[in-house]
């Protein structure tokens, strides 16, 4: 992966972690205990996808990627 390929992986995984983390937020605000398992699974894809940036951020700061 080269720098400019990496930089726009990274751009992905950031709207990936902001739209889960507004629907994370939505979805604790309106307290539906429906909604419970999808709740569990936006938290899973915000703790992923923030491992993955840390990863990718680190790999494109020692020149890796």
């Amino acid at each position: 992966m080269n720098d400019e390929s990496g930089q726009q992986h990274l751009a992905m995984l950031h709207i990936l972690y902001g739209a889960c983390s507004a629907a994370l937020n939505a979805f604790r605000a309106a307290n539906n205990p429906v909604d419970e398992q999808l709740v569990r699974d936006l938290e899973t894809m915000i703790v992923r996808t923030q491992s993955e940036i840390d990863r990718l951020v680190a790999q494109l700061a020692s020149g890796a990627a």
